[in-house]
């Protein structure tokens, strides 16, 4: 039992050192450096850029000589050439000449050979076949950063959430410290007899709200917090993020991020995903005619060979020339898939095109106007907190009711909550239109 009271003790004690342990702040740049690092999609991407590199160098081995080396040896029941010598002195009508006998010949023997092919005309397929492994490799490496630039706009939303949940919090606090002032005062003036008792029980009532809402505030900004954890790489770790706030200055109106679309297109990671599928299906078609064309090598060889207890050795130079005739019968089916598919790919790359350029004015239109809610968030916060000056007078004067300082007070925690909500969403809403013009990754623009 005290052995066991011992463990409780100590287990105790390291989860209390372990809850009192300080998180870990990170910046945002920082969260999106190990996002980029950490990401498990990201990882896959550069998993499956690596299976390009790889089926790209094994294209060029195409370029080589076949070399190949063969050995044979063999040891039958009876040999492998049977003749038979018919005997010339005796004739019988029924059977013809009577046999003299068998001759049974090679009957184990070896042979073995080097030989060594160089193709000379393969139907453009090596070339080809070496260019489509180029564009798959390029593919996997703009699917690569397509995937690095999804990774950085969900980390920025992630730490957005953070920081207007944190935003949130410190409008509480600053809430409830007027809530408590107001209390202490109003406790003073009902135990002076100048106010009712009824006031006091409405600010309590509303702290106790405020503190209920400081709850689900605290709640959030764990799950928040553990979420970018997880996506960061530092799964169960405490942390945190650092503090920035908005309530100074607006910020300028975005108008150096803007871009014509048609001139951002081309740079972004998707256009050039749909121009390397264009390129990849056009040279399938060059492929599906080099398989139904003639193919010629040069080569040359060593053989040996041990029959009949002789040995021979010899070399040779050869050409080989492979027409496919019948193949054409279906290959020319092939050929007219391949260029089907070809100009499918170039018709969805026009029609995806003009979807990218819509989509990037519409993260545009949804910047301009996360920008001016700010501007209307940011106008509000000056008219609540005026508001909430009068208000805190006139109850002094005893011109308004309680009611009506509170209202007040929410009114100006709500306006405050906008301007937080209103920031993270601009930010949101710039990374998504510089993700959309394929600038997220250009840390100079922030």
């Amino acid at each position: 039992m005290k052995r066991f009271a011992i463990l409780i003790s100590l287990y105790v004690g390291c989860l209390s050192s372990s809850f009192g342990q300080a998180p870990t702040i990170y910046t945002l740049d920082e969260c999106r450096q190990m996002a980029v690092e950490n990401n498990t999609k990201v990882k896959l991407a550069e998993g499956k850029a690596e299976e390009a590199r790889e089926v790209s160098r094994q294209a060029f081995t195409k370029y080589f000589p076949t070399i190949e080396a063969n050995w044979i040896g063999f040891q039958s029941n009876r040999g492998v050439l049977q003749y038979t010598l018919p005997n010339l002195g005796t004739y019988i009508p029924e059977l013809g000449d009577c046999p003299l006998g068998t001759i049974s010949l090679i009957k184990k023997g070896w042979t073995g050979s080097i030989t060594a092919l160089q193709p000379i005309f393969a139907g453009g397929q090596i070339v080809n076949g070496n260019r489509l492994a180029h564009v798959g490799e390029e593919a996997a490496t703009l699917e690569m950063q397509g995937a690095i630039d999804d990774v950085l706009l969900t980390a920025e939303k992630y730490y957005w959430q953070i920081s207007t949940l944190k935003a949130k919090k410190r409008t509480l606090t600053s809430v409830l410290s007027l809530i408590d002032t107001l209390e202490y005062q109003v406790n003073v003036a009902v135990e002076a007899g100048v106010k009712l008792p009824n006031e006091l029980l409405k600010v309590k009532l509303r702290r106790n709200e405020l503190r209920a809402d400081m709850v689900d505030l605290d709640n959030g900004i764990t799950l928040a917090c553990n979420l970018l954890a997880q996506y960061i790489g530092h799964d169960g770790e405490r942390i945190d993020v650092a503090e920035e706030d908005s309530r100074g200055e607006l910020p300028l109106f975005p108008s150096d991020l803007y871009v014509e679309p048609s001139m951002a297109l081309t740079t972004t990671p998707d256009y050039q995903l749909l121009n390397a599928q264009v390129k990849a299906a056009s040279l399938r078609t060059r492929m599906a005619v080099g398989e139904n064309l003639p193919t010629v090598g040069l080569g040359a060889g060593w053989f040996y060979d041990d029959l009949l207890s002789q040995r021979h050795n010899f070399g040779a130079v050869m050409l080989t020339v492979n027409v496919p005739i019948t193949a054409w019968w279906g290959g020319s089916h092939k050929i007219k898939e391949s260029r089907v598919a070809e100009n499918n790919a170039r018709m969805q790359m026009t029609d995806l095109s003009q979807m990218l350029e819509i989509e990037m004015q519409n993260t545009w239109d949804d910047l301009t106007a996360a920008y001016r809610k700010i501007e209307i968030a940011h106008e509000s916060i000056g008219q609540s907190t005026e508001n909430l000056r009068l208000n805190e007078n006139y109850y002094q004067y005893g011109v308004s009711t309680i009611t009506d300082l509170l209202d007040a007070q929410a009114l100006y925690r709500q306006t405050l909550d906008q301007y937080s909500e209103a920031y993270g969403d601009y930010c949101v809403a710039r990374a998504a239109y510089l993700k959309s013009t394929g600038r997220i990754a250009n840390l100079s623009l922030r």
